[in-house]
Order: structure tokens, then C-alpha cells, then sequence
């Protein structure tokens, strides 16, 4: 089977007609089985993977000639499908970093262009452009280290530079099909900005490129991959971003990685781009998907913890963090502008602690800490409020529940602080619905109107 694995020998391997492309899918399973077995022995016997490569080699010699001469689209298409999929079963069983390196080195620099030409030929073509770019999204993946390449090896970076290429010619062609309906918006185009958001947060958080390489060296592979993120996301709606699963899981796990290392992309966003990045944050915090809401908070942290870093070092302000004081500079200007942004996600994240099932308070607690020093004004009327629309006789009991959570809390965000705030939450949030369950039930107060 390793030596034979072509469709004289395994018809659904072909490209006939008589196999529909959904079909295809099997492949990747198929592959997957055949490389787990390749690997029991496989070792570091580099002729050993070429020869087990060499039915897909033959393959792609076979577009690359096509390609270049008056090609057959519908024969290429079809080939180009099923390598994709053949080819993201084998990278799928390679956990290894020798067996990576040695489909890296068969894939690159050769058959690579071969898959972004595929995109640019047929991006309004979703049975074409899911497989290549899942195939992407896997080769980003640094499951069990794999891509950690050797200290000489330039490997992860050409890599992204082959991703970034991939995602800003899919997002920019994606996006010149204009309006869709409501039907075709998600086969269309969302699946396909979804994959592209995953491969991207594969990237940034697999610490195998070091980002600042490229704008040291003038490389601008790094910058267009975000521009393009940015440009696909301002072409999906907020109810977009929540209403398809896959779209959702795949955004805000990037955003809380674009916000934990590259907040100075986040600072460097126009006011409309960035107040849109907010409102997503602030909608994904009720979200019943507890992976989006904890992202969410995730996220708001890093937000709130790097302007709460910034104000707390305005007055010590020294000529070698002009650069960092600046970008602080932009996102403190644009809170001020908008100051009912951070107030709303207090309100929000009140309100489900007092009067929601809370699933996940430990996440909601690292950001709320951060709110409440930065808008000590606003907490202050929110308590009231909700302090006011309860009966005399729980007035009391609540007004206490307020005081206790801020109990031996101090004014900064040190890992020991959060941790005494966590807590004080925990008892907080028992207190309030044993004082509201008091003495009969009364209409909760919705912080958030």
C-alpha cells in the first residue's frame, strides 16, 4: 500500500467524474492512515519519504506542465482537489519535526505556487479554495513542536511569508464578488475567511516566527497578512461574527493572540476599524460559546491592562519609549473620544456576574478588575443604581457585598492583586444572590440600560 498508493491500484484516487468532490473528503482520512503507517519505521530515511511521495509528485508534475500549456480546468481543478486533500491527511500524521521537514522540503519552493495560482484561477470557487487553504491551515499548526526548525533554518518564516501570500490573494480576491445572499454568504465566503482567520492565529501563536524579523529586514509579508485581516473583517457584520460557529471560534481566538503580542497593530487602527474590534469584543462577552466569551475576556485584558500600563507610566515619560508612549498615546486619545465603549463592557460583565449563570468567572474577573480602575466614576453609579432598585431592607446587604469585593484590592494590576480580586469575586457574586433571594424576589436591574 506504501508503494502503490495511485488509482490504478485505488480508484477513488483518480480524477473520474464518477467520484463526486465531496467524496474527495475521504482522502484525507485515507492519507492520514497511510502516513501514521509510514511513520512506525520511517525514522530520518529521507528516500524513504520520496519514494512514498512520488505518486503525488508525478501528480503535481503533471498540473505544473498543464498549467503552463492550454490546460483542461476542470481535469486540473479536480487533481488540485484531491492533492490538496491527500496532502493535509499527510501533514495531519506528521507530529514529528524530521518528518515535517521533509514534506516542507518536498513542497517548497516547488508545488507551493502551484496552490496560490490555484486561488487567484478559481477564489469564487469553495470546492476548490476550502481544501487548499485547510491544507495551509494545517501546515501553520505546531502540534507537538514540529515547526520548531533548526536555529539555521529559515523554514518558519518562508512558511508564513507562503501563508501570508495565500490569505491576502484569497482575501482580496474573495472580496471583489461583491454582495451575496444570504445563502451563499457562508459557502461563499465566510467558511473560507474562517480558515484563513485560523491558519493566521496558527501563526501568530506558534513561536516559531519571530514577527519583528520582518519589519527589521523590510519585509512587509507580516503587515499585509494583517491589513487583509482587517479588510475581510470590516466585510462581515457583527451578527456574522456570532451567528456561524466556525467564524466565530476562529476570529476571537485570533483577536486574543493579536492582543496578548501585537498591540501596536491594535493602537495603529483607525477609529471606525477599531471601535468595530471593540463592539465585536463587547457582543462576544454574552455569547452562550463559552470558548468565544472567555476570548473575548481574554482579550479586553490585554486591551485594558496595556492602556491601564500606559497612564500608569505618563508620568515618567523618557525619550527611549517615545515609540511605545505613542501607540499608548493613540488608544487613551480614542478611549476618551468614546468612553461609553469600556463603560457598556462593565455594565455587561456586571450583569452576568450579579444575574447570570456565570460558566466562566474566572475570565470574566481578569478584565472587570482592570474596568473598574480605570472607570472608578462609572462603577460607582452602576453600584448605586442597582443598590437604588432594590427594597430598603436588601439596600444594606448589598451596599456591604460592594464594599467586601473591593476589600484589600489596591489600585494596580499585579498577578497577586487579580488573584485577591478573583476571589473576592467569588463571595461577592454568592452574597449578592443570597441578598436577592431574600425577603422574596424582585425585578433584577439590567445594568446595561
Amino acid at each position: 500500500m506504501l508503494k502503490n498508493h495511485t488509482s490504478e491500484h485505488f480508484p477513488f484516487l483518480g480524477i473520474s467524474d464518477s467520484y463526486s468532490l465531496s467524496d474527495f473528503r475521504c482522502r484525507t482520512t485515507f492519507y492520514t492512515a497511510l502516513t501514521r503507517l509510514l511513520m512506525v519505521d520511517l525514522g530520518e530515511d529521507e528516500d524513504e519519504f520520496e519514494n512514498f511521495m512520488l505518486p503525488l509528485t508525478v501528480s503535481f508534475e503533471t498540473v505544473l506542465q498543464i498549467l503552463n500549456n492550454n490546460f483542461k480546468q476542470e481535469d486540473v481543478k479536480r487533481m488540485l482537489i484531491g492533492l490538496a486533500r491527500d496532502l493535509r491527511g499527510i501533514a495531519f500524521a506528521l507530529n514529528t519535526k524530521t518528518s515535517y521537514t521533509m514534506l516542507f522540503d518536498w513542497m517548497y519552493p516547488a508545488y507551493l505556487p502551484v496552490l496560490q495560482r490555484a486561488i487567484e484561477l478559481w477564489y469564487g470557487e469553495p470546492a476548490c479554495t476550502t481544501p487548499i487553504l485547510k491544507l495551509m491551515a494545517e501546515l501553520m499548526q505546531n502540534r507537538s513542536q514540529r515547526l520548531n526548525f533548526d536555529v539555521s533554518s529559515p523554514n518558519g518564516i518562508l512558511l508564513f511569508r507562503e501563508a501570508s501570500k495565500m490569505i491576502c490573494t484569497y482575501g482580496n480576491q474573495i472580496l471583489s464578488l461583491g454582495s451575496l445572499s444570504k445563502d451563499q454568504i457562508y459557502p461563499m465566503k465566510l467558511k473560507g475567511i474562517s480558515i484563513c482567520y485560523s491558519a493566521l492565529k496558527s501563526a501568530l501563536c506558534g513561536n516559531y516566527v519571530s514577527f519583528g524579523v520582518f519589519k527589521l529586514y523590510g519585509d512587509n509579508h507580516f503587515d499585509n497578512v494583517i491589513q487583509a485581516f482587517v479588510k475581510m473583517l470590516l466585510s462581515v457584520s457583527h451578527s456574522d461574527l456570532l451567528q456561524y460557529r466556525k467564524l466565530s471560534q476562529s476570529y476571537y481566538p485570533l483577536l486574543e493572540c493579536l492582543t496578548q503580542d501585537h498591540m501596536s497593530f491594535i493602537t495603529s487602527l483607525d477609529p471606525p476599524v477599531l471601535l468595530y474590534v471593540l463592539t465585536s469584543i463587547s457582543e462576544g462577552l454574552t455569547a452562550l460559546d463559552t470558548v468565544v466569551s472567555s476570548s473575548c475576556c481574554t482579550s479586553l485584558d490585554y486591551i485594558v491592562t496595556y492602556l491601564f500600563k500606559h497612564i500608569a507610566k505618563e508620568g515618567k515619560k523618557s525619550l527611549r519609549c517615545r515609540e511605545a508612549t505613542q501607540a499608548g498615546q493613540r488608544l487613551l486619545h480614542f478611549m476618551q473620544q468614546n468612553p461609553e465603549v469600556l463603560q457598556q463592557m462593565m455594565s455587561v460583565l456586571m450583569n452576568t456576574i450579579v444575574f447570570e449563570d456565570c460558566r466562566n468567572q474566572w475570565s470574566v474577573s481578569r478584565p472587570l478588575l482592570g474596568l473598574i480602575l480605570l472607570n472608578e466614576k462609572y462603577f460607582g453609579e452602576l453600584r448605586a443604581g442597582l443598590i437604588s432598585s432594590q427594597p430598603l431592607p436588601k439596600q444594606e446587604a448589598l451596599a456591604q457585598c460592594f464594599r467586601s469585593l473591593m476589600e484589600g484590592v489596591e489600585q494596580n494590576l499585579s498577578l497577586k492583586n487579580r488573584d485577591k480580586f478573583t476571589q473576592n469575586l467569588s463571595v461577592f457574586r454568592r452574597d449578592v444572590a443570597e441578598a436577592l433571594r431574600s425577603n422574596g424576589s424582585t425585578e433584577p436591574l439590567d445594568m446595561m440600560s
